[in-house]
């Protein structure tokens, strides 16, 4: 894992959307509810209290977030849900489900049960009802 800094993304953002014209802000990695473990950081913390408060309010830009796998959810669903609900960002996560058999999954190696996946996506879509969750 290695993480962009908060200051190095919050920079690249805020003079992308100064610039004018840019319609969307991806955040993307191979695992993005991964970022910041390696530097003390959290998505929703980036999202929230360093992004999302230099997009203009009048939705001109809009911001989504990447594909995340849900162990990497779990400790932060309310965060989460909180940067959904933001006018800037896209109602819309890509989160992996892979299987609906617990052991299919451990023999894939994921590191995530079915009831997992089930609770991320139930909690979310009970704090933003509009989200809509894409999987593979």
């Amino acid at each position: 894992l290695g993480s962009y800094p908060v200051e190095t993304l919050t920079a690249r953002t805020k003079a992308a959307l100064e610039e004018g014209g840019v319609r969307e802000v991806w955040l993307s990695s191979e695992d993005t509810g991964a970022y910041g473990r390696d530097i003390d950081a959290t998505l929703a913390k980036l999202a929230s209290e360093h992004l999302l408060p230099h997009f203009p309010k009048h939705g001109a830009s809009m911001m989504r977030i990447g594909m995340t796998n849900p162990p990497f959810m779990l400790d932060s669903l309310r965060e989460i849900a909180d940067v959904l609900r933001h006018p800037a960002c896209f109602k819309f996560l890509h989160i992996p489900v892979q299987s609906g058999s617990n052991d299919v999954l451990l023999r894939m190696n994921r590191e995530y049960t079915v009831e997992e996946f089930e609770r991320v996506v139930d909690t979310l879509q009970s704090y933003v009802p509009e989200l809509e969750v894409s999987t593979d």
